[in-house]
């Protein structure tokens, strides 16, 4: 983790690249150009449910904050392209502490190949990541696939041709959000995209930390999309199997005895626009860990026993209200074995 000095530097150095005019720092008629983007989001989680919360939130309590701000730069010079991104969010995760973190999720150096090929290196986003929700319309995102997230140390490659879409990334001593190793990450997906039906298939594989941490290797085949039944009404459908292995004793500091555990999980969601302003979602889902079977060979005791078994199922309702096109007011109600009773978020895009 980066210490707040280098990421003051930071701030100093996005925001002296020129004064801020209608988010555009600077452009030319050759496509070389500087800009600003950001968000801030305030909201959160609530009435989290102390039975179903395995690897949600960090606590169980009544509400649980998740706002959120990102501000960054991408440029152009050139075939060259670059991006700095800060993020400033709540360690809301399992074995955080809900405190706010202000950290670099992204720094990288591209290279435009051709008009339909790039590639990016640094601190960047893993190629299944951009498509990991593909086929989930609600706004905070139900089934989560546990694929590898932002990586530093990242080599990646995307193309787009028509219909056709490709990605691949490679990332060096890759880690959890955690911290933790994982070892090297090969994450990839293709896809087909179109106006009525659209399908992305990603899969990943590491090579896990040899002992030094609990996570050992891992393959994941992932898949989501879309289908516009009409012009107003879109369904979803978003899954994953994931085989992990995880160290289940440790000597000293040295992780022992890894098991494969088998994860996998689905969402079917749905949306329908009722006019510019407002949409309607819905979400039915199901989850199922290998590590939360209570009587399965291999249930990781340091988690409390939970209710359901293995398995989880609940379903959702909610809305998106867009006053303008860069703001969205967002609440979602879950009943059944959902980690919370709902959210809600006010988010402003620049």
């Amino acid at each position: 983790m980066l210490n707040k000095s280098t990421i003051a530097i930071a701030i100093v150095t996005m925001l002296s690249a020129g004064s801020v005019n209608a988010v555009i720092l600077d452009g030319d008629s050759q496509g070389d150009h500087v800009r600003l983007y950001g968000e801030v989001g305030v909201g959160g989680h609530f009435d989290t449910h102390p039975d179903y919360n395995h690897d949600e939130f960090y606590d169980t309590k009544g509400y649980v904050d998740d706002s959120f701000a990102t501000m960054g730069v991408t440029g152009q010079r050139q075939q060259f392209t670059y991006r700095l991104e800060l993020d400033y969010q709540r360690r809301n995760w399992l074995g955080g502490d809900g405190e706010f973190e202000l950290a670099i999720d992204k720094l990288y150096v591209g290279y435009v190949l051709t008009d339909q090929q790039w590639v990016e290196l640094g601190l960047t986003d893993t190629a299944f990541d951009d498509y990991d929700h593909f086929g989930d319309f609600t706004f905070n995102k139900s089934v989560e696939t546990g694929e590898a997230g932002d990586q530093e140390n990242t080599v990646k490659y995307q193309a787009e041709f028509e219909n056709l879409i490709f990605g691949a990334s490679y990332s060096y001593d890759g880690e959890h959000k955690s911290g933790a190793l994982q070892g090297d990450i090969i994450n990839g997906y293709m896809g087909w995209m179109s106006d009525l039906l659209s399908v992305v298939v990603g899969l990943e594989t590491r090579g896990g930390s040899n002992g030094i941490s609990k996570y050992g290797e891992q393959k994941q085949i992932g898949f989501g999309a879309r289908l516009k039944l009409m012009p107003e009404l879109s369904i979803g459908v978003n899954g994953f199997v994931e085989d992990e292995d995880l160290s289940t004793r440790k000597s000293g500091d040295v992780h022992l005895d890894y098991q494969t555990f088998r994860n996998q999980g689905l969402t079917v969601s749905a949306k329908y626009d009722l006019n510019e302003h407002w949409e309607i979602i819905s979400s039915v889902n199901h989850e199922e860990y290998e590590g939360w079977d209570l009587i399965g060979p291999n249930y990781d005791y340091s988690k409390l026993p939970a209710e359901y078994g293995k398995e989880r199922q609940w379903a959702s309702l909610g809305f998106n209200y867009r006053p303008a096109r860069d703001i969205v007011l967002s609440v979602e109600g879950r009943v059944g074995e959902a980690p919370e009773a709902g959210y809600a978020y006010a988010r402003i895009y620049f």
